[in-house]
């Protein structure tokens, strides 16, 4: 007699555990959890920033001896007009602003300036010009200030 009540006792211990098994597992289920934002939008501003400095450094320089107009607007010191470059390029809908630091120095806004509506992200890129390595930083934002 003492097996059968041993016996009861685990089938009902069983029970209960799967019962709480069960009931923990609804709970969780009905728990709503928020999607994450979209990593997409993201990224269509980082290949929207990739994209200009990738036209930058594509373009002809209009003096011998540079890899790029871009590399030659940073070797010849016009700093501004490397970021405008830069920020012409940039696709339509987005906005941007440049950052630039040459070697190991800190970075400095050059071009145009503005003020971010909403999230931003930066895009980077290292330019070697005559012995000097340039820190290109654009810091992107969609217009309007959505993200």
């Amino acid at each position: 007699m003492k097996q059968d009540e041993d016996a009861q006792i685990h089938i009902l211990e069983m029970l209960t555990l799967f019962w709480l098994f069960f009931m923990s597992a609804a709970f969780l289920i009905r728990v709503h959890v928020p999607d994450s934002p979209s990593v997409s939008i993201d990224a269509d501003k980082e290949f929207a920033g990739q994209d200009a400095i990738n036209y930058a450094l594509g373009l002809d320089s209009l003096e011998e001896g540079y890899d790029s107009r871009l590399a030659e607007l940073l070797a010849t010191g016009q700093e501004d007009a490397a970021c405008e470059l830069i920020q012409d390029a940039i696709a339509s809908g987005i906005e941007g602003n440049c950052w630039l630091a040459k070697d190991s120095g800190t970075s400095h806004p050059s071009g145009e300036i503005a003020t971010p509506n909403g999230g931003t992200v930066t895009t980077h890129a290292l330019v070697n010009v005559d012995d000097h390595l340039w820190t290109v930083s654009i810091e992107l934002w969609s217009r309007g200030g959505g993200d």
